[in-house]
């Protein structure tokens, strides 16, 4: 497990401070804080907390916890620092694990290994939403989870093309059930035949974003001994923040030099975000017609593939009446950043002002995207349009929204 911060010393050394990740923080641009700036993390990263030269402070934590992973700032960055990497690891550094209090790590930690909430928990939301104490944004749990209603095979209509597994996130599960029920749909209406595994955990990174390395290692390879075993052509999950995870995170989780590395690189070769892998292969069926017009944000968690971005205006595109209405920067963050806005209420909410003024000058019906912190948090910012998965979309289109999927006897 890794992590560390000396493993990324030579990283943050080629910093040169040109302060282009100012223009493309979400943070420093709402609050103009030098300190909450990118570089000036790593630098305080490193005098705090590597080479001991000013003390730890809450300050320090402050500016630590202010970050909303959203690595908008690395695809800035010329030299290709990996900020996220370096805030992670200097978390680890200052909370070993216990960021929250013991009462929330225990949440997380069962929210986690049930993909969701228990019925305990879920009484408590509900005791909470009539207190009025449910942060702005936050999925509402269902009881009938995804993993209850849907495991096993899914055959493809007609003749198959691929067979894919699915890796459903923790908000899928257990908030939007619809979405996967979309993608099984729209799969295999495409000739794409779809396994729904059992046993399958959190993907780590909700962990990974408090800095406890260890339980985000654990469940992530869990996972990948799942996936190892399976002969598939892909691997696709709905949620980009889940493929972030298997793409690129994980592998730094795996201890170097072991056949875990192997594995873990074998099952990163076949992630897909679930409309960029549909785009790839391209759709069998014409989708019918839909009067509707959308707009499209781009997730923040979409750099582990280059085609990533573009695949739901392709996949959409040859719907019939449905008209995509692009906002000024479908890029910019929207500020849900996971559990960042309950942490940073007023920041996040700014951030999600300029998104949502930028939506509201497109005349979009609908807003499309597949980050469900995303959809949960511009959802209660623009009450009075729909936001869905892109799949979601599709799958009215195909006229297969209401239909349950039937695994293989």
């Amino acid at each position: 497990m890794s992590f560390d911060l000396h493993d990324f010393e030579e990283m943050m050394a080629k910093c040169s401070h040109c302060a282009f990740c100012q223009a493309t923080c979400p943070v420093f641009l709402q609050d103009l804080l030098e300190t909450h700036m990118p570089r000036a993390r790593m630098t305080l990263a490193k005098a705090c907390l590597m080479d001991q030269e000013v003390p730890r402070t809450k300050r320090l934590e402050k500016i630590m916890d202010r970050c909303l992973l959203c690595g908008n700032c690395e695809r800035t960055c010329p030299a290709g620092v990996k900020v996220n990497d370096v805030v992670v690891a200097a978390r680890k550094d200052l909370y070993k694990g216990k960021r929250k209090s013991a009462i929330e790590r225990n949440f997380l930690s069962s929210f986690m290994q049930k993909r969701g909430m228990d019925r305990l928990h879920r009484v408590g939301y509900s005791l909470a939403k009539k207190m009025g104490k449910v942060p702005d944004g936050l999925l509402e749990p269902r009881a009938d989870t995804f993993s209850q209603q849907f495991t096993g095979v899914f055959p493809a209509e007609g003749e198959k093309r691929a067979t894919v597994a699915y890796f459903v996130g923790c908000a899928t599960n257990s908030s939007f059930v619809e979405t996967g029920k979309a993608l099984i749909n729209v799969y295999t209406r495409n000739g794409i035949e779809v396994i729904v595994p059992e046993g399958l955990l959190c993907c780590g990174m909700p962990a990974i974003a408090e800095g406890d390395v260890e339980t985000a290692y654990n469940m992530f390879m869990h996972n990948i001994r799942i996936f190892h075993k399976m002969e598939v052509d892909a691997v696709v999950t709905d949620c980009t923040t889940c493929g972030l995870m298997f793409k690129e995170n994980g592998v730094k989780l795996a201890p170097a030099g072991t056949p875990l590395v192997e594995k873990v690189q074998g099952v990163a070769a076949k992630i897909w975000e679930a409309t960029d892998y549909l785009n790839h292969l391209g759709l069998v069926d014409q989708p019918a017609g839909l009067d509707l017009k959308f707009t499209y944000h781009e997730p923040c968690h979409r750099a582990w593939s280059p085609t990533l971005a573009d695949a739901p205006r392709a996949v959409t595109k040859g719907i019939p009446g449905a008209e995509l209405c692009e906002m000024a920067a479908p890029d910019a963050c929207c500020g849900a950043g996971g559990t960042f806005f309950v942490q940073h209420p007023e920041l996040s909410g700014g951030i999600r002002s300029k998104k949502t003024d930028m939506i509201e000058k497109t005349g979009a019906d609908a807003i499309l995207t597949q980050c469900p912190a995303c959809r949960g948090y511009l959802a209660a910012g623009c009450e009075e349009k729909t936001v869905m998965h892109p799949l979601d979309l599709l799958a009215q289109a195909y006229k297969v929204h209401n239909k349950t999927p039937t695994p293989r006897e």
